[in-house]
């Protein structure tokens, strides 16, 4: 109600405000970033400013003066940019289509929802480590830090495997599960599970709804160095 007050006193038009601050919370207050821009909402109260709202009103069609939206109206526009949303934290790496020894690619093993060791391996795609990657901190922590914190502790475990000798390493397939469990509870006790986000997979059509980003550093930590302290539990060398 703060935040709504707030937001509806730097907007002149009453049905914009409704749109901006809504009467009914589209998701929890904090689940998605409210906007510390100063002067943001102002700029919508300055007549060569039109708000259109694409959940009521979806782009029909890209005409070559415009768009045209399902209520029949068409905006004319001299440029038209796109942010339509990406496939965050898997479809970087969904997209390189890397395959395993088996022929299946992460493509088709996260197609019914993800599941890594820490974020950083897959079982069945030996010797393959990604750093920032699904089901790690990501969004939630600084992003050259977390790829810092996980490099540091995959440079260890390489250090692990010259030292005994070994030259294949993946994480186990239960691993991969209890970890991908985990992020459902961590999900279960919180209200990110409420906002319809991509750190949800919620912006993608088909994708699996599941929590994409852990949302703790320090517990990540914990969880890593516990690893390494058990002689890399979950994880296989050969």
């Amino acid at each position: 109600d703060f935040w709504r007050d707030k937001t509806r006193a730097r907007i002149t038009d009453t049905a914009i405000a409704d749109v901006l601050a809504p009467l009914e919370p589209p998701y929890p207050f904090g689940t998605k970033r409210p906007s510390l821009e100063q002067g943001y909402y102002e700029c919508f109260s300055q007549p060569n400013v039109h708000l259109v709202d694409l959940q009521r009103a979806p782009i029909e069609r890209v005409k070559a003066t415009g768009v045209r939206t399902a209520d029949g109206q068409h905006h004319d526009l001299d440029v038209l940019v796109l942010a339509t949303g990406f496939d965050a934290n898997t479809g970087g790496l969904a997209q390189i289509d890397i395959a395993g020894p088996s022929g299946d690619t992460l493509t088709q093993r996260w197609s019914d929802g993800v599941e890594t060791q820490f974020g950083m391996a897959a079982n069945g795609f030996p010797n393959l480590l990604f750093l920032y990657g699904p089901q790690s901190p990501t969004a939630f922590c600084n992003g050259p830090t977390c790829a810092e914190l996980q490099g540091d502790w995959a440079v260890r475990m390489l250090s692990h495997m010259r030292r005994t000798g070994s030259t294949r390493v993946e994480s186990t397939a239960s691993a991969d599960r209890r970890w991908a469990e985990h992020l459902d509870e961590v999900a279960a006790m919180s209200l990110l599970s409420q906002a319809d986000s991509w750190y949800m997979g919620a912006n993608i059509p088909g994708k699996r709804r599941q929590l994409l980003n852990y949302p703790s550093t320090d517990g990540y930590l914990m969880f890593i160095a516990a690893c390494e302290a058990n002689g890399y539990e979950g994880v296989s060398f050969e």
